[in-house]
């Protein structure tokens, strides 16, 4: 029988799932609502609610996406991901192969989100050089990169979270390689499936351009087709535009047109604000169609001024730089137009393009309705450029910056101690993954801004503020009264009952981001452990290693839809993959854990 208090977490837990299956509030907003309700209710005390920031799991965390960025700025990953690639030939079979390997292994150590962006420009450039649509690789090596964060103990907060769940039970704590059996069986029937049929799945059409790699050659313009919308237009005296400011000219609204720049004399105001007054003689640097700039030049004096040579006037400066970003999943974004969502006054950048299903969109962009997977094309300030890489809307896709290379056997210390240090077990893992993270900074690997840039602040905060929600849940009863509801329905059976638990957790995975999704489900499979009789760990294994097979969707997680633009990929490619591999990896998944762990 559940007690009041029982009842008040189980209805904090509903109401704390069902917004996040809505998907229309960001997680951390969600998750700070949950402790505030938790503390409210006076379920439990103001110290108990913000324990979770204090807890060694979200330090732990923190630091490994700081190891996780110098690993990326070194080259580190980039350099082993090279040499192996060069390997393969132009064979599409082992190249997959191949690449699947790399992302499974990054996966295990890296951040899966950085292990993805360290091998998604190789990856591109190595399409272009055999001519093979990337809608080919990148998918195995975005599954891969998911599957190899069930490889060891820090490839994925879930792991993490599952680990501190054992521990405030009183259990012994999970090794480094605990999960290695899991992750590693899953990796290798994800590589098999691939290259037996599940390569025949796979789309085979070629985008228009290949987004990502022109970060490599540092032609985004040119991937974009940008200079065939580009045209330079002169204010003459008399001219209605002169006096306006650029957003009572509203050429975005009126006719589509993006104004880039303003060229003044000698001056050039790049991704002008919309309170710049345009002056008689202003040559405007615009984005448009032929048809739009004819009916521009229809308001009056106004003149086509031809560029000088084969060059445009560049968008770039020191100051001012081209960046893109991907509607991220659960975006409170998507569905709604640059214009609802005020872009422009939000965030300071213009959008200068839309790349959509392998192709770009570069004009009347304002009142398009955004959707998960699109990548927008920035223009505009650095630290405005920063700032929206840093919002949960977005997943950045970086060009990248200058590596360190001098830096690198630095990298590969910080890894080798988190490695040893975990592995040998008299270290605690948050110790010793905060040695690594000082490493790097302190080795110059990366700096100390670039450090707390690294870090995925909303993911910390969703951990911190859902962390004693999980406690509530397990000391409340109200995980073991959810637990004792599953006993019946899989006849007191321990094998079912896991089995439950890890369906439970795989269909939760498929609506809720993978943090919150393990948090609110593991104290649920410890309890129905300790109901069973059985022993926990292999429980929290399944649980834990869940968020890696919610493949159906690519809203199920970043890394999908970072390849969802390079790619060219559409939502049915994800569930013509997915459906048949998930419950492939789901029985997997349980035949290993039963086989390894025993009850």
């Amino acid at each position: 029988m559940l007690t009041s208090q029982g009842w008040v977490v189980t209805i904090i837990l509903a109401g704390t799932l069902a917004v996040f299956a809505w998907g229309r509030v960001r997680p951390e907003i969600v998750a700070m609502a949950a402790m505030l309700a938790l503390g409210l209710s006076r379920v439990v005390s103001p110290a108990e609610a913000f324990a979770g920031f204090g807890d060694p799991t979200v330090v732990t965390i923190a630091a490994l996406f700081v190891v996780s960025a110098g690993l990326e700025r070194t080259g580190v990953a980039a350099r082993v991901a090279r040499t192996l690639l060069r390997l393969c030939g132009d064979s599409e079979l082992w190249l997959i192969v191949t690449l699947m390997v790399l992302a499974g292994v990054l996966g295990g150590f890296m951040n899966v989100i950085a292990a993805t962006a360290v091998l998604l420009p190789v990856a591109v450039v190595v399409c272009r050089e055999t001519g093979i649509s990337p809608s080919r690789l990148l998918m195995p090596m975005a599954i891969a990169s998911r599957l190899g964060g069930a490889l060891t103990l820090v490839g994925k907060p879930a792991n993490l979270i599952a680990n501190s769940v054992l521990v405030q039970a009183g259990f012994e704590p999970l090794a480094f390689f605990s999960f290695l059996p899991v992750g590693l069986a899953l990796l290798v029937v994800g590589i098999v499936f691939m290259a037996a049929g599940g390569r025949r799945l796979l789309p085979g059409r070629m985008p228009e351009g290949f987004l990502l790699a022109a970060a490599l050659r540092g032609d985004l313009e040119e991937t974009y087709r940008l200079p065939e919308r580009l045209f330079r237009v002169r204010i003459k005296t008399g001219s209605p535009l002169a006096g306006q400011t650029v957003a009572e000219a509203a050429l975005g609204e009126a006719l589509g047109i993006t104004v880039l720049a303003i060229v003044r004399g000698k001056r050039r105001i790049y991704a002008p604000v919309p309170e710049e007054r345009l002056a008689a003689g202003d040559d405007l640097i615009i984005e448009a169609r032929p048809e739009e700039l004819d009916k521009l030049l229809e308001f009056g004096p106004l003149e086509v001024v031809p560029e000088n040579g084969e060059q445009h006037e560049p968008l770039e400066t020191e100051e001012i730089r081209l960046a893109e970003v991907v509607v991220a999943p659960r975006s409170d974004f998507a569905g709604r137009s640059l214009k609802e969502i005020e872009f422009r006054q939000r965030y300071g950048l213009n959008v200068i393009a839309i790349w959509r299903e392998g192709r770009p969109r570069r004009t009347w962009l304002a009142d398009l309705p955004l959707q998960f997977g699109d990548a927008l094309l920035l223009q505009g300030p650095q630290e405005r450029i920063r700032y929206v890489r840093q919002d949960p809307n977005f997943v950045s896709l970086d060009a990248p910056r200058p590596l360190r290379l001098s830096r690198a056997p630095f990298a590969v210390l910080s890894m080798l101690t988190l490695i040893v240090l975990g592995t040998a077990g008299f270290v605690p893992v948050s110790l010793a993954a905060v040695m690594a993270a000082g490493i790097i900074v302190a080795s110059g690997c990366i700096n100390t801004r670039e450090s707390f840039e690294a870090i995925d602040w909303p993911t910390v905060v969703v951990i911190g503020a859902l962390l004693p929600l999980g406690a509530a849940l397990h000391s409340t009863g109200a995980a073991g009264a959810i637990a004792n509801a599953l006993l019946p329905l899989a006849g007191g059976r321990p094998l079912l009952t896991l089995a439950a638990v890890l369906l439970a957790a795989v269909i939760v995975g498929h609506v809720v981001p993978s943090v919150p999704s393990t948090i609110l489900m593991a104290p649920i499979g410890l309890s129905a452990a300790l109901a069973a009789g059985v022993s926990p760990i292999p429980f929290m294994i399944a649980v834990a290693s869940a968020t890696s097979v919610t493949l159906i969707t690519p809203i199920s997680h970043p890394v999908s839809l970072m390849v969802m633009g390079p790619g060219g990929y559409r939502f049915n490619d994800y569930v013509r993959v997915g459906l048949p591999l998930a419950p492939v990896l789901v029985v997997t998944l349980l035949i290993v854990v039963r086989a390894v762990w025993p009850f």
